[in-house]
């Protein structure tokens, strides 16, 4: 059962709460300040994380003022980037509907094509609502950009790194510098460099098709300085817009990797969201013995390529959730909704793709909206 975000987030946790303030009050005027894109469809203007929840709550534009700086370094880059390209008057397209939407892949590979075709089906519906409006038959150019780095080998396992840590969970210095230790096994560094390629490519925002590596978005959005989106809040939203379908105080079972489990990626998620008319959210997970099923339906299954035995494993977990009185169940891991999103079950299947693919769809409207208006 398909949902999509009612608003749509991004966010990096710890600035979630003071940006969803000053998204829902009268904002103060916001300076954006310009720069060379690195490639003619790149960004001109200088958004970052922090500018997603009032860029989505229309916020940004009507308080924004134009600031003109330009580094010499993002100057540099675009005469290298552009060097050797032959010279020519015809100007080039202009962003018509969407700004281009950067995927840092291969957390899984397979679930990065699924994030890829989703991203096209939701820009897909946006256009068809579009050209009911309009009379306006789609055409090629309209479709939403997608640059998409499927690049497996540069990024190592996430749950595995995670599981190293041995320090004190409690301790966020001490979980701080195990996510940012200078080891080859740390996935931080390959995605790091993924991500740069992404915004030099021309990407105007990120996203990522793993929900073990938002272990590292806050980290990520320090270095990028490029607007990310939050799949797990995206997700929440999702149950939020799909309130009428659920209790008040729903419970909601999550398939996802250990590492996901382990680093509360979501029941923080939900926390955030209460405060701003969220569901207040019980989370259930598998049991112990059955949460090996779950990785093994993942890792064996849907990651070594093997569908059916990734099919089989994940559907014995939905069914023990369902059993244990959920009332929805939440695709928590990219790899699970390729493998049982077909089948039917008697409750709500919520997947975290697909809620991150529909906010991606808008924020990239309202960016090139932003374009637009302002470069």
């Amino acid at each position: 059962m398909p949902h999509s975000p009612r608003l749509s987030t991004d966010f990096s946790p710890a600035d979630m709460a003071r940006a969803l303030e000053d998204a829902m009050q009268t904002p103060a005027p916001t300076r954006i300040d310009k720069q060379v894109p690195s490639v003619p469809w790149g960004p001109t203007l200088q958004f970052d994380t922090t500018h997603v929840y009032p860029a989505l709550s229309e916020s940004l534009e009507r308080t924004a003022t134009l600031g003109s700086s330009v580094s010499a370094d993002s100057a540099a880059r675009a005469r290298v980037t552009t060097s050797g390209i032959p010279d020519h008057k015809a100007p080039l397209p202009k962003l018509r509907y969407f700004a281009p939407v950067g995927v840092a892949g291969g957390m899984g590979p397979l679930a990065t094509v699924d994030l890829q075709k989703k991203l096209f089906e939701a820009g897909e519906r946006k256009l068809n609502e579009l050209a009911e409006k309009t009379g306006r038959q789609v055409t090629d150019q309209d479709h939403m950009g997608v640059i998409s780095f499927n690049m497996g080998h540069m990024i190592q396992d996430r749950t595995a790194y995670i599981k190293s840590f041995k320090g004190d969970p409690d301790d966020p210095q001490a979980v701080r510098e195990h996510l940012l230790k200078d080891v080859a096994e740390n996935p931080f560094w390959g995605a790091l460099h993924v991500c740069m390629a992404l915004k030099n490519a021309g990407a105007h925002v990120i996203m990522f098709p793993c929900n073990t590596f938002h272990a590292w978005f806050d980290l990520l959005a320090e270095h990028v300085k490029l607007p990310m989106l939050h799949i797990a809040e995206a997700t929440v939203l999702s149950l939020q817009q799909a309130k009428d379908e659920l209790p008040e105080n729903p419970q909601i079972g999550l398939i996802a990797t250990t590492g996901t489990v382990d680093s509360r990626l979501y029941q923080a998620a939900g926390e955030r969201m209460e405060k701003f008319g969220g569901p207040k959210i019980t989370w259930r997970h598998p049991t112990p013995g059955t949460q090996d099923k779950a990785m093994r339906g993942i890792y064996d299954g849907v990651k070594a390529g093997n569908i059916p035995l990734g099919a089989a494993l994940l559907n014995e977990v939905v069914l023990e959730l369902i059993k244990d009185g959920v009332h929805a169940f939440v695709d928590g891991c990219t790899e699970v909704h390729p493998a049982i999103g077909d089948i039917t079950y008697p409750v709500p299947q919520v997947d975290a793709a697909t809620a991150l693919a529909e906010t991606a769809v808008r924020l990239s409207m309202v960016l090139a909206r932003l374009e637009r208006k302002f470069s």
